[in-house]
């Protein structure tokens, strides 16, 4: 698929069919997923590709826990449609997440003090590469982070060392019935980008 092709229809697949995924796959995927830049090119990223059905399903039972606590599926009921539906399917993954056929968390390495916004930012640009290799395999994906309301029960579930933090869940699989990719709609560029300073014209 070309790379402008696959920009412009990735779109969160919350919704994946059973078929179990090669790993081989999967080793594609993250192959891609390390050639992102990162700072220093120190390279501080791992990933977990979790596909043990066992595993799978406690990960979804803290992640579903951490949902209920959010309250997130209040907004399900929000009297604007595109947010209902938006929050409809994040409900159903949030039900469903220790049934997709790969998770996978990205995690940083931190020094043991928690991820700011700028020292966790060389794990996103491998997660989105992650994301465009899978969507351009026909695989689908979507990043969250609401298991980070059980970081510590994660954590100890999957052995991952203190100086590591997590800070991505992206389950991935073959798209699911009702589930479809792009084209996706965004707000214009033109209402979005600044020339020179803020409020100028591009």
């Amino acid at each position: 698929m070309e790379l402008f092709e696959a920009i412009h229809s990735q779109r969160a697949i919350r919704r994946f069919n059973d078929e179990p995924m090669p790993d081989e796959l999967v080793r594609k995927i993250l192959d891609a997923a390390i050639r992102a830049p990162s700072g220093g090119n120190r390279q501080p990223w791992s990933f977990i590709v979790v596909t043990d059905s066992e595993v799978k399903l406690e990960l979804g039972r803290l992640y579903k826990e951490s949902w209920d606590q959010g309250g997130l599926s209040r907004q399900a009921a929000s009297p604007d449609p595109s947010t209902a539906r938006v929050y409809t399917s994040a409900q159903y993954l949030a039900d469903r997440m220790g049934e997709a056929p790969v998770l996978v968390l990205a995690c940083i390495e931190t020094g043991g003090g928690g991820t700011s916004i700028t020292a966790g930012s060389s794990i996103y640009p491998a997660v989105q590469n992650l994301m465009l290799a899978a969507r351009g395999l026909g695989l689908g994906t979507v990043l969250t982070t609401i298991h980070k309301g059980r970081e510590a029960e994660v954590k100890a579930l999957l052995g991952i060392p203190a100086n590591v933090e997590t800070a991505a869940l992206i389950p991935m699989g073959i798209p699911g019935e009702g589930a479809r990719f792009g084209p996706t709609r965004r707000v214009p560029v033109d209402e979005v980008a600044h020339r020179d300073r803020w409020g100028g014209a591009l």
